[in-house]
């Protein structure tokens, strides 16, 4: 993987508050036939850690066929989504990407690359925002992402503080399908429930 770390400054975005957004949760599990090497996904399909798979999911086009990244099995087209995953680990990526995300080879952080996402690397955490990085305070435990598909926005939440971490800026998703997207190395991603 290659990866822009050079982080730039962070600016406050407006979203909504978490309570808002929190009315627009989905269940959202793993799809086991994007998921790339090194990627243990738990039976239940809510939980992808970084390591060797004692199973091994049929491989198909829609594999990542180098990096340990998986897809969440909902795809949106319309209408706003939220969801919220604990995180643990030295390095992770979480966020949404275009169905139409390059699987083969390297997956790259750079612009137009069809992620919005945040990226943790040791104490060093990103939005993964075009021309460069932006850094955002060090998130640890639970992340929920918010998306809008017609306003085009995705946004990230602390879950513990209920506090917006960071927004994108709006923009168009030009009628693709988004998924929730994951990248596990040397990390564990886990699924939350949705509340009833």
């Amino acid at each position: 993987m290659t990866f822009l770390l050079k982080p730039r400054p962070r600016t406050w975005d407006l979203g909504l508050d978490y309570q808002t957004v929190k009315e627009f949760e989905v269940d959202v599990t793993l799809d086991p036939a994007t998921a790339g090497p090194e990627v243990i996904i738990s039976q239940d399909l809510k939980e992808a850690t970084w390591g060797k798979p004692g199973q091994w999911w049929p491989k198909g086009l829609a594999q990542f066929d180098t990096d340990p990244c998986v897809l969440g099995r909902e795809g949106f087209t319309s209408g706003c989504h939220y969801w919220e995953l604990e995180v643990k680990g030295r390095f992770w990526a979480v966020g949404v990407a275009r169905e139409s995300l390059q699987r083969k080879g390297r997956v790259l952080f750079k612009p137009n690359t069809a992620i919005w996402g945040l990226q943790k690397y040791d104490e060093l955490c990103v939005a993964l925002t075009a021309p460069s990085n932006t850094s955002i305070p060090l998130l640890n435990g639970d992340i929920g992402v918010y998306l809008d598909y017609e306003v085009g926005q995705v946004s990230f939440y602390a879950v513990g503080s209920r506090q917006l971490v960071f927004t994108f800026p709006v923009g168009s998703f030009s009628g693709e399908r988004l998924f929730p997207y994951f990248c596990v190395l040397l990390s564990t991603i886990k699924l939350s429930p949705k509340a009833q």
